[in-house]
């Protein structure tokens, strides 16, 4: 049996509990989240509780984390608070098709509709929210974030710690730096360097 604890207590954790909620395996469960905030999820209805922050929270043997923050910064500095990416679980969503051949790194949360398609890879703590693709021989780096809607073609490649919006979208066989920020709607037609960011269709640089 795990009990699994929700990093965050926001808006995401709310989508990654109903997601997830019902279909965990007899036993298993959500117990409640960590937030350095006051976010108490009871008032959207939840019956979680806040077991604390990140700060100083010590995790039993049964529980897992599972990492419900988007922001790639966040995730980073979590994780390196919390343990590491081996404190965490992977959770892949029952309606999400994953192909047998993928490789996904540790803490990854793959969400409802998403597509994670022949030979690609993820690395640790990658989200891939939902109705998002990751086409065959793409490879995401650890801590990277797609949105959901996100469509990653074929053979694309992304550095570490890499953010995209919504509704993004990248031509095959591109590759896009580390610490990137692709905006909500672009459509990447040509590769970048580390730290760019993009928005538009055909996308630009801010």
């Amino acid at each position: 049996m795990t009990d699994y604890v929700l990093v965050g207590g926001g808006a995401f954790a709310r989508e990654i509990h109903d997601w997830f909620a019902p279909g965990l395996p007899e036993g298993d469960r959500f117990v409640g989240y960590l937030d350095d905030g006051d976010r108490p999820m009871a008032a959207f209805g939840r019956d979680l509780p806040q077991l604390g922050d990140t700060r100083a929270y010590a995790l039993a043997p049964n529980q897992r984390l599972v990492m419900a923050v988007a922001g790639p910064a966040g995730k980073v500095a979590l994780a390196g608070r919390l343990g590491g990416p081996d404190a965490f679980a992977t959770l892949l969503h029952p309606r999400a098709w994953v192909s047998a051949s993928a490789r996904l790194g540790r803490g990854v949360v793959v969400g409802p509709f998403a597509d994670v398609s022949a030979d690609s890879r993820a690395g640790d703590l990658v989200t891939i929210n939902a109705h998002s693709g990751l086409g065959h021989d793409a490879s995401l780096g650890d801590f990277v974030t797609l949105s959901g809607y996100v469509d990653l073609t074929g053979g694309v490649t992304v550095g570490p710690r890499s953010f995209f919006g919504s509704g993004a979208r990248v031509l095959p066989r591109l590759s896009i730096g580390a610490d990137c920020t692709v905006g909500a709607g672009a459509v990447v037609v040509r590769g970048c360097e580390d730290g760019v960011t993009l928005y538009a269709a055909p996308a630009r640089r801010l």
